[in-house]
């Protein structure tokens, strides 16, 4: 049978009755250096990576947006208004408006999904700067997307849940281990 004390589960009694890789609980193994990240910080940097992605692509969009001819957009704009009237609504931007506010939309964007991957990159460097950059941009994050939400944009309420869970994540006892600040 199993020497006395043993876990009959753990046929090499590699854990010694403690839980963790290292047998000190799932927190305090995030301590080790050798330690891989915790579920909590991989579904961050997972995450970060998805929304970097997503922010070049829709940079990317708004950029090609901005390359159409004037004609085309003069005819979108115009096509937009006769919507917006049928609807009650007077649409007042001019072609150059929309283009310039496509250009704004690309620099948010893209600064979104650089700084997004960028830190990301960074999540196994293990340093107290990395874990407040992640911690501040995503706090950032979710404070433009609650401000967007009181504007009345509902969809924002998803990418809103996703910044507030990546910071929860971070704060918790396994991310703030991982980074050495428990």
């Amino acid at each position: 049978m199993f020497p006395s004390g043993q876990d009959p589960y753990d046929p090499d009694g590699a854990s010694s009755g403690r839980g963790g890789l290292f047998g000190f609980g799932a927190h305090f193994d995030a301590l080790h250096p050798d330690a891989p990240a915790p579920r909590k910080v991989a579904i961050v940097r997972t995450l970060m990576f998805i929304g970097g992605a997503c922010g070049l692509a829709l940079s990317a969009m708004f950029l090609m947006g901005t390359a159409m001819p004037s004609e085309a957009v003069d005819q979108a704009v115009a096509e937009q208004a006769e919507i917006a009237s049928g609807q009650g609504v007077e649409l007042v931007v001019t072609a150059e408006a929309m283009r310039s506010m496509m250009a704004v939309m690309a620099v948010v964007t893209g600064v979104y999904g650089l700084l997004s991957t960028f830190l990301a990159s960074r999540v196994r460097r293990r340093t107290v700067g990395v874990f407040w950059g992640i911690v501040v941009f995503q706090t950032a994050a979710a404070l433009m997307l609650g401000w967007a939400v009181l504007g009345g944009d509902l969809l924002s309420l998803v990418p809103l849940g996703f910044a507030v869970t990546m910071a929860a994540f971070m704060f918790s006892r396994e991310g703030r281990a991982y980074y050495g600040l428990l």
